[in-house]
């Protein structure tokens, strides 16, 4: 058949209008589909700000949907938030058993770990010293090299001289002090500022009170930043599409050296603000009373009403968790960018905190939308604890045969509040994991800003 013949000729005459070909369809393609629409100005308040920050969340939550294997970093931050309430337990119930009490001034824990701290830094300037000096004297360039030179090549061992040093301290304690301290002999007194007392708990310096609080505050942060972080790696996988969140945190192991010390930087950052705002008196009088007025109210204060009357100090503990972990959220969202940059682009930790600080100033306004947006329905679910204190939930028991009267649930109410707490606590932790997938997106549309301008 020839370009003229008469079947082609009566073909175009039936037809009503000839086909139209659109220049556009030449790149439709497998050019990805952007995330968020609208004029890139987004961080500076521009059109579409709010648009963008809330489709971010609700791309987050359309993802967790199609991609359910996802709610394990729900499971596991919950997991890692739980073992932080044990340890607040822990410091609180610690003490109350230790023999150190009994001690006429009640200074032998502080002491310990001050003469610790005193005999780590001791042992290692030594070491380090005789590090150098080994080092200038067996250098195999001509013969020995001056002493300082020394000095400075040991600085490559700093890390297995440290670990040495924490041995030979915990041993000059364990053989030395701990003779003194069996005979209640402080071995070391603590200056004055060491005193201060915990104001909640009525124990320890502020020494070991700072000291402990980092300690866990670094395992908390870090475990979540190391979760973050696989779950950022598994949605962002080359290998043909997202993978298992499992698999994201295998990935995330190589960067474990990076992610502790970001860890270190927000658990320093954390304890500091914590334990500031414990000594402020404006802080202390509005946010912790205001905490503890809501948790001492039905169902949050369920442990009030167990069989044998409920833990010691449960709502101290769980008030000082919730408000860490209220501080470890926000130092989170003001670097948000940091994980992605970290493992995404494998930049080091100087270079990621200028960038997330950079990629946020792009887009703050889409980060405080998409915030705002899950926080509000997080605490539109918290203020359904209000309802239980307006359906008459309470009933009279009468104490023996006097007059005493008291009031308290019944059993299908307190069942009903466990359920509450439940079901609250899975939505705060679903949230958390939406946020965690719509960082990835803002980061995305960070970037894409970026290359725009």
């Amino acid at each position: 058949m020839t370009q003229h013949s008469p079947d082609t000729q009566g073909w175009l005459g039936l037809c009503r209008k000839a086909p139209v070909f659109r220049a556009s369809e030449t790149f439709t393609g497998d050019q990805p589909t952007p995330a968020h629409e609208g004029s890139p100005d987004g961080g500076a308040g521009g059109p579409g700000t709010v648009r963008r920050g809330i489709g971010a969340a609700l791309s987050g939550m359309k993802t967790l949907i199609r991609n359910r294997q996802l709610l394990w970093f729900s499971l596991l931050t919950g997991l890692v938030l739980v073992a932080h309430l044990i340890a607040q337990w822990a410091f609180f119930i610690f003490p109350q058993s230790m023999e150190w009490r009994s001690f006429a001034d009640a200074r032998l824990l502080p002491s310990l770990v001050l003469t610790f701290l005193v005999e780590l830094i001791t042992v290692f300037c030594l070491v380090f010293l005789l590090a150098g000096l080994v080092l200038s004297l067996s250098s195999k360039k001509g013969g020995p090299v001056s002493f300082f030179h020394g000095l400075a090549m040991a600085r490559k061992y700093t890390r297995s001289l440290a670990g040495g040093s924490v041995v030979l301290a915990l041993a000059g304690i364990l053989l030395f002090v701990h003779p003194f301290i069996v005979e209640g002999v402080l071995f070391v007194r603590n200056p004055q500022w060491m005193l201060f007392v915990d104001p909640y708990h009525g124990y320890g310096g502020l020494l070991i009170w700072l000291v402990l609080t980092f300690v866990v505050e670094l395992l908390t942060v870090f475990c979540l930043a190391f979760l973050l972080a696989g779950l950022i790696l598994s949605l962002s996988s080359k290998n043909g599409g997202s993978v298992s969140f499992f698999h994201g945190l295998a990935m995330a192991r190589k960067y474990t050296r990076s992610l502790t010390g970001w860890s270190a930087v927000l658990a320093l950052a954390g304890t500091l603000i914590f334990i500031a705002g414990q000594y402020s008196y404006s802080l202390r009088s509005t946010i912790w009373e205001s905490l503890f007025n809501v948790l001492n109210q039905f169902p949050f204060y369920l442990v009030n009403y167990m069989p044998e009357g409920g833990l010691g100090g449960i709502t101290s503990m769980l008030a000082d968790t919730l408000i860490l972990s209220a501080i470890n959220v926000l130092l989170f969202i003001l670097t948000l960018f940091v994980v992605p940059l970290l493992v995404l682009e494998g930049k080091s930790l100087k270079e990621v905190v200028f960038g997330s600080f950079t990629l946020m100033k792009k887009c703050w306004g889409e980060v405080v939308a998409c915030v705002l947006g899950l926080g509000m329905v997080v605490f539109a679910a918290s203020l359904a604890y209000l309802l239980f204190q307006v359906t008459g939930i309470y009933h009279f028991e009468i104490v023996g045969s006097s007059t005493y009267s008291s009031l308290r649930p019944g059993d299908e109410w307190i069942a009903l509040g466990f359920l509450y707490i439940l079901a609250l606590s899975g939505l705060t932790l679903v949230a958390a994991t939406v946020g965690g997938i719509a960082s990835l997106d803002l980061y995305t549309h960070a970037k894409n800003m970026e290359h725009v301008g």
